[in-house]
């Protein structure tokens, strides 16, 4: 899944490995570890120290290697995924399928990947048969033609057993493009104690929301009911999918939409704007060490985030709230509606160089679509969060908790939330797109969201023309 786009974090599984071995088998309960933000899905957008340090800890603890060849038989795939302990995954395919044989290889997280593979693309050389996309990434490699509809080799039959969401964002008409992966279905992720102690639910509108923002506030000048980080493109857009305000559209020609100035995309950042500027929610930077903090001592009694969020904030939980925490449903714009909105997740296309495209996409549908493959990828090290109903619906799964939440549940809200995403339509320049910092200024009050939207809208109505692409508003 694909987290925030300034790079600011580790994946979710190297916090997991922080706290040892011992933390991490305590972190397990009824068999199922905490579905974390793992580096199948956190890829952060920046080029700084973080896949560095996360090929380093992989290599030195999880490794991303098969540990089994497979002795040269059969069709030879070459597979770039940079889920740490996927390989336990291709191991059991290897030996299930003695007619192909698939070499693991991780060049890398995220950009690192994706310069790498548009590089091979380019020069017709060293593609790989499959590699792990991020599903905004991969209209970026629909538009050149470079990856296979796999719904000619049967994809199209796993339609059902998918998150509907996940399933659109991987097709266009009747095209399958990718096997869905991982994802991370939002809630909110509350302190329960902090809330009782005020008197304060976070209610079932986002109106009822702003009211509770106010009282929580009213009754502790020094807390907000929830921290709203601006900068962060992903959460960003993330949330503006649930209000049917995500500012773009695609479907796969030389047409694309930017709408950040329409009705609904203002509704939503003077709704924002209007609780940042009266001082009942903050505007500040997420997953940085005071941001931890002050969700752990309660000035935060709130974070609307994906189900692999609390893996970033349970090892700095202390005493403070450790057990405290629980999940609600993310406030609806309308009132019963049932909206729910989606931040991160992978997706395993078949690339056209591929001289084996068959048996290509046969890996790829066998290690999203079947419950044997699932029931190793969501198991740390891997611990992705699945689009994959049977998994996703099992009681087992949606039973499970953690340390954070006590013995309460902590994926039931998520998993229900999975099967009413609004699907979005990624458009095929969102690597541009989650490196601006345009919003940063909300944080430091030189800013506002629905100036930085105007703003956002004139950046990236000229860079889609620039691509060649026809813009509408």
């Amino acid at each position: 899944m694909t987290g925030p786009s300034s790079g600011k974090r580790l994946s979710g599984w190297q916090n997991w490995y922080k706290a040892g071995a011992g933390g991490l088998a305590a972190l397990t309960t009824m068999g199922l570890a905490l579905v974390a933000p793992s580096s199948a899905s956190a890829a952060p957008r920046s080029t700084g120290n973080w896949a560095t340090t996360l090929s380093k800890l992989a290599a030195a603890n999880y490794p991303t290697n098969t540990t089994k060849a497979c002795k040269g038989h059969g069709v030879q795939l070459e597979a770039w995924i940079w889920v740490p302990g996927i390989y336990r995954t291709v191991d059991v395919f290897n030996e299930t399928h003695p007619g192909i044989c698939v070499k693991l290889d991780d060049v890398g997280a995220g950009d690192t990947e994706y310069v790498k593979l548009t590089d091979a693309i380019k020069a017709n050389s060293g593609v790989p048969d499959v590699a792990e996309v991020e599903f905004d990434e991969l209209p970026s490699y629909e538009i050149t033609h470079s990856v296979v509809n796999i719904a000619r080799y049967g994809a199209d039959k796993y339609k059902s057993d998918f998150a509907p969401f996940a399933w659109k964002e991987v097709s266009q008409g009747s095209a399958v493009y990718a096997m869905p992966g991982d994802s991370g279905p939002m809630d909110l992720f509350c302190n329960a104690k902090e809330l009782a102690k005020y008197h304060v639910t976070p209610g079932s509108t986002w109106a009822a929301f702003a009211k509770a923002a106010a009282a929580f506030h009213k009754a502790d000048p020094s807390g907000y009911l929830t921290v709203f980080d601006p900068e962060d493109m992903q959460y960003l857009v993330s949330l503006m999918g649930q209000d049917n305000a995500f500012p773009f559209s695609w479907s796969g020609g030389s047409k694309v939409t930017v709408n950040f100035t329409g009705a609904q995309q203002m509704q939503f950042a003077n709704y924002w704007q209007k609780l940042i500027s009266a001082g009942y929610v903050k505007a500040a930077a997420d997953f940085q060490n005071a941001f931890w903090s002050d969700l752990n001592n309660g000035t935060y009694a709130c974070w609307a985030t994906s189900a692999w969020g609390p893996s970033y904030l349970a090892p700095n939980l202390t005493s403070a709230s450790l057990g405290d925490w629980r999940t609600y449903p993310l406030p609806q714009w309308k009132a019963g509606a049932d909206v729910a909105a989606n931040w991160g997740g992978s997706t395993y296309p078949v690339f056209t160089a591929s001289k084996h495209p068959a048996q290509a996409a046969e890996f790829s549908e066998w290690m999203n679509g079947t419950m044997q493959s699932w029931q190793v990828m969501y198991t740390p090290p891997s611990s992705l969060f699945p689009t994959f109903l049977p998994l996703l619906h099992s009681k087992a799964f949606v039973s499970s908790s953690i340390p954070a939440t006590g013995k309460t549940p902590i994926f039931n809200q998520a998993a229900s939330a999975a099967s009413h995403v609004a699907a979005v339509s990624w458009p095929p320049f969102m690597t541009y797109f989650l490196a601006l910092t345009t919003t940063a200024n909300v944080i430091n009050g030189k800013g506002t969201l629905p100036n930085d939207f105007k703003q956002l809208q004139s950046i990236m109505t000229s860079y889609a023309k620039s691509q060649g692409f026809t813009v509408s508003s």
